[in-house]
């Protein structure tokens, strides 16, 4: 399915950082803790930090939370409203002799679809286990944890994110880069 999805990535201003690989972007988003999703309430951004399951099968990405709130009212309120996703990974910063030229190795990727909900109860929990796949994939269910009732998914909101396209970028250097430095060590080492 993510064949289906049109990589942006060629928009991207400076392609220096852009990534080609079309495997790259589902690789990312599998290895990937949490994004941001970004509804529009009005004519007002409003994102919501998310823990996230891509399913490639889908070109979908799941999120889920309490029934109520402001994105599920959003949501609610919209038919498939549009939505956009992004989710990063930050390394080191690198210096230059101008502040204006210092910069960071990141990964990122940018999802741009509509947002609706997962009504029936096997597809809800369907992708309530591929959260624990994800996030508790040490834990077997039945042993170290009770089984989903019918009652716990029926009050968790899960929500599927139709990835229209999506674009990748990534700018990393080589470990004995000059001057390179871990942020919090730096830190730590004061």
């Amino acid at each position: 399915m993510s064949d289906d999805i049109e990589n942006i990535t060629d928009t991207i201003r400076y392609q220096g950082k852009a990534v080609s690989d079309p495997e790259w972007i589902p690789a990312f988003l599998a290895t990937q803790k949490s994004g941001v999703i970004g509804l529009i309430d009005d004519d007002t951004p409003h994102l919501v930090t998310q823990l996230f399951v891509y399913d490639e099968d889908e070109g979908a990405i799941y999120l889920h939370g309490a029934q109520g709130g402001r994105a599920h009212d959003l949501v609610a309120a919209g038919d498939e409203p549009r939505a956009s996703f992004t989710t990063h990974e930050m390394g080191r910063f690198i210096p230059a002799d101008e502040p204006v030229n210092f910069t960071v190795e990141y990964s990122s990727v940018v999802a741009y679809g509509t947002i609706s909900f997962v009504s029936a109860e096997a597809e809800k929990r369907r992708v309530l286990e591929l959260f624990m796949d994800k996030y508790a994939p040490q834990l077997v269910p039945g042993e170290d944890y009770e089984l989903m009732s019918e009652e716990s998914i029926d009050r968790t909101a899960v929500y599927r994110f139709a990835v229209e396209s999506w674009s990748g970028k990534e700018g990393w250097k080589d470990s004995d880069h000059p001057g390179a430095y871990d942020l919090d060590e730096e830190r730590e080492s004061r």
